[in-house]
């Protein structure tokens, strides 16, 4: 095939293929042309000619007329103006696709689509208004119905219950009034046709006859807890303060009751007055401190009342501790005296017991001078009590300190005797230390050990010296009683260490002398230790030389040999 015949049928194809999409593209736009120009005729239909005809022939004016005259205004724009609008934008549409100019096209169809979402919104707005219009008068006639007879069953139940209202009675009367107003206005409104004034009355008469039932629920309660609870308790309040002044109760200085009752008084009253304006919300607040002011009332009686009975019974019982606390003073000096005449004191007891001596004394004299101004009405019960149980508590850590410093002073006599047999044990001690120390029969003993054993004595002899003066120097004794105490024991530790090394150092020879043919140097070891153990009494020294050559030798022996020593000192 030719390349002239192969471009001739290219050229051919290329043509059919533009020509059917040309062909088909026209065709979807005049579909949608035609769809578009359906909905038009559609929204023509859908103008409610007819209600728009009964809109312009009723009888009404004002706001009801002013909407009227939109919803009229916005019909005649649809029709006169964007309707023809529509059919301009379908036209262009039409020719642009006459002449393949299908963006064209496209733009005027969705001016045209956009502007007819329009229409029908604008259509759907204005029915519903007219409706709303034609309908408002009907509407408003029954809404009127129903509240008129809420009103007529409220103004019934304010009448007969009047006396529950108090003071607001008069307001909600008010308030009634100017619904009356109201009815008549509508009234005049609807007479007038201007029913879109006359639903806004509707609605505030609704609105008004909802606030007074909630009110007319709110107020009987509230102002049944002003008159029979407030004002009743601030009458037994009164009472119950003229009464106790009658009866000598005073009251705290900083409590000033009688103000308190005139503040208490004036916010009943702004209770009312509040009630009266029907400031609900505010009277929420005030009531509760109102209520706390009462029970404030109520407790500062209370307490004066509690406390006088209170006071009564301590006051009986004070006088006996202090009584009781004298005679402990009286008594306990007299210990006193006699202790310090054998024992020097020195842990400040005379000053301990006039500092306590001179307390009671302030306390009897306090509770004095309170039970004067108790007599005379010079002070109110609840502070009078408080100071008296302060003085009961001051007391009875008095009554503590003086048991505390007569134990103290008893224990002087106790830790002399104590001392005296810790004496007598360490002297038997000290004797059974050396009965011990010579059944050993050993050859002699350490100088260090004597001069222990004699400065150990010396000081035992301090202390028995200590114990036998006239005027016993107790804290002398004690820390002279500590220091023998330890030397006893140091002696004791050291005795035993003497006898046990002596005693070892006999039986490691023996056990070390078995390897003197192996071992010829153990013979001489063996008298080097002998020589301090029989010259020099150094028997610590004697041991550690037999011990380290033995452990050279046998290695572990010197342990065996020290267990079998304390398994027959233990028998």
């Amino acid at each position: 095939m030719s390349v002239e015949l192969i471009i001739i049928l290219s050229i051919i194809v290329l043509a059919i293929l533009i020509y059917t999409f040309t062909y088909f593209t026209r065709k979807k736009h005049y579909e949608r042309i035609d769809e578009l120009d359906q909905s038009k005729k559609e929204k023509y239909t859908k103008i409610p000619s007819e209600k728009l005809l009964s809109l312009d022939k009723m009888m009404i004016t004002g706001q009801s007329k002013e909407v009227a005259d939109n919803v009229i205004t916005d019909i005649n724009v649809i029709e006169v103006e964007k309707l023809p609008i529509v059919e301009s934008h379908l036209f262009d549409a039409e020719q642009a696709t006459d002449r393949y100019r299908f963006n064209q096209s496209s733009q005027s169809e969705l001016k045209a689509e956009q502007l007819l979402k329009e229409i029908e919104q604008s259509i759907v707005k204005a029915t519903q208004k007219m409706d709303e219009l034609l309908q408002r008068e009907q509407a408003n006639l029954r809404n009127i119905d129903s509240i008129k007879k809420r009103y007529h069953k409220v103004r019934k139940e304010l009448l007969a219950k009047s006396f529950t209202f108090g003071e607001s009675i008069n307001r909600l009367e008010d308030e009634l009034g100017t619904m009356e107003k109201l009815f008549t206005s509508f009234s005049d409104l609807t007479a007038s046709g201007d029913h879109e004034e006359a639903r806004k009355i509707v609605n505030q008469l609704e609105n008004q006859l909802n606030q007074m039932a909630e009110l007319m629920v709110s107020i009987p309660e509230i102002n049944n807890k002003i008159e029979n609870d407030y004002e009743e308790q601030l009458k037994e309040i009164e009472h119950a303060y003229e009464s106790l002044i009658e009866k000598k109760y005073k009251f705290p200085e900083n409590i000033d009751i009688k103000q308190k009752i005139a503040n208490l008084t004036n916010e009943i009253k702004h209770l009312k007055d509040l009630l009266a304006e029907l400031e609900l919300e505010k009277i929420e607040t005030e009531q509760l401190e109102v209520e706390n002011n009462i029970d404030e009332l109520y407790e500062a009686m209370e307490k004066e009342i509690n406390a006088k009975k209170a006071l009564e019974k301590l006051s009986r019982k004070i006088p006996k501790v202090i009584y009781y606390l004298l005679n402990e003073s009286k008594e306990l000096g007299l210990e006193l005296d006699r202790i310090g005449q054998s024992y020097q004191l020195y842990q400040q007891e005379n000053e301990k017991y006039l500092e306590m001596k001179s307390k009671v004394e302030e306390q009897e004299a306090l509770v004095a001078s309170l039970s004067e101004k108790i007599e005379n009405n010079m002070i109110a019960y609840s502070v009078a009590l408080e100071t008296l149980q302060e003085t009961f508590d001051n007391l009875e850590e008095l009554s503590h300190s003086f048991t505390s410093l007569r134990e103290t002073l008893y224990a002087y006599r106790d830790k002399e005797k104590e001392i005296k047999n810790d004496l007598e044990d360490m002297e038997l001690s000290l004797r059974e230390m050396k009965r011990y120390i010579q059944a050993k029969n050993l050859p002699g003993l350490p100088d260090d050990y004597l001069d222990l054993f004699f400065y150990t004595t010396d000081q035992l002899e301090n202390l028995s010296t200590e114990l036998a003066r006239h005027k016993l120097d107790l804290e002398k004794v004690i820390k002279l009683y500590a220091i023998c105490d330890e030397d006893v024991e140091h002696l004791a530790d050291k005795t035993e260490e003497i006898v046990d090394n002596a005693l070892l150092t006999e039986l490691t020879s023996q056990r070390l002398y078995r390897y003197k043919e192996d071992y010829p140097e153990v013979i001489e070891t063996i008298k080097y230790s002998e020589s301090l153990f029989l010259d020099d009494y150094d028997y610590e020294t004697s041991l550690k030389m037999v011990r380290e050559k033995l452990e050279f030798i046998e290695p572990g022996a010197f342990e065996s040999v020290r267990t079998l020593y304390k398994k027959e000192t233990s028998k």
